[in-house]
């Protein structure tokens, strides 16, 4: 492939000539390949992709490719996926895009046809993505993804309510990505397969700022013995021991934390927090940074690329 090409471009101003040099945008392609699912669904699924400063959604510029994914399908491609060199497009400053999160929601099965998903007996099917995050190697490079939503108990949602501080009024943030890390996640036992005992799963998430809606995080729980009453006893309900993190390391001059107890913390534990806190709201505050994270720098390494 050739080298990538920058393009001179010469501008007359009323008191002088300048020259400016633009790098050519490098992009890349994700090559996403959907297998079964346990919540039988007819519905295609949505996915999103999060990087420094960007959110790429079938509502974004720089979404290229299907409006949504369809399961049991492989090889469904989104091109065009900016990475390296970028500027702000409100202050005109510099920055890389070095690193991709990939969120993929849940598949829902309401308890009734007419239900919420606020009903407990709500069942959620939350499936693997593998990876959940990427950086891109080469030129015109592709990152293979695999979602598999066979593999894991179906699980119901205890839902903890969240608001922004007053610090985030005089910052410029509109989502806000996280990763939820659950050590004890189980598994479904297959036959033919040795997952015995296996356990544990992570995804990716986003709170939005929207003052039409109430933010929340997720805390999985099932029942220790399976039954379809509606009457399920509380002492067989089982909470998952997750843990949730900002991703601060994709935040533009911004960084995310707890407020728990007086404390600022990076990550909290969900089934912790429920347990000490009942429905308590969680507080998340905001802080400026001058200095960009590691995700929104140009990598280290003898794959980086050029400006």
């Amino acid at each position: 492939m050739q080298s990538p090409t920058k393009l001179v471009v010469f501008s007359l101003s009323l008191f002088f000539f300048s020259s400016t040099v633009i790098a050519q945008q490098k992009t890349g392609y994700v090559n996403f390949n959907l297998g079964e699912t346990t919540l039988k669904t007819k519905k295609n699924h949505p996915i999103t992709l999060y990087g420094c400063n960007t959110s790429i959604t079938t509502n974004s510029k720089y979404w290229k490719g299907p409006k949504s994914f369809k399961w049991n399908k492989a090889n469904q491609i989104i091109s065009g996926i900016p990475f390296g060199y970028q500027k702000d497009s409100k202050n005109g400053e510099p920055y890389h895009i070095s690193k991709y999160y990939i969120a993929s929601p849940p598949l829902i099965k309401l308890a009734n046809a007419n239900d919420s998903i606020n009903n407990p007996n709500t069942l959620y099917d939350i499936g693997i993505i593998t990876p959940d995050e990427f950086v891109f190697n080469g030129e015109k490079p592709v990152q293979m993804v695999y979602l598999d939503y066979n593999i894991l108990k179906t699980m119901h949602i205890k839902y903890l309510k969240v608001e922004m501080g007053h610090s985030f009024e005089r910052l410029d943030i509109d989502l806000i990505p996280f990763k939820v890390e659950c050590n004890n996640f189980p598994w479904i036992d297959k036959k033919g397969i040795d997952i015995t005992d296996a356990k544990g799963a992570s995804g990716i998430g986003e709170i939005k700022r929207d003052s039409t809606n109430i933010s929340r995080l997720f805390l999985p729980y099932y029942y220790e013995n399976d039954t379809n009453s509606s009457q399920k006893p509380e002492n067989s309900k089982k909470y998952v021991n997750c843990k949730v993190t900002i991703l601060n390391d994709i935040l533009f001059h911004h960084e995310i934390f707890f407020m728990v107890d007086g404390k600022k913390r990076k990550s909290i534990n969900l089934k912790d927090y429920y347990y000490n806190h009942g429905d308590r709201t969680i507080t998340l505050h905001a802080e400026y940074r001058k200095e960009l994270p590691s995700g929104c720098r140009k990598p280290d390494s003898k794959y980086s690329y050029k400006d």
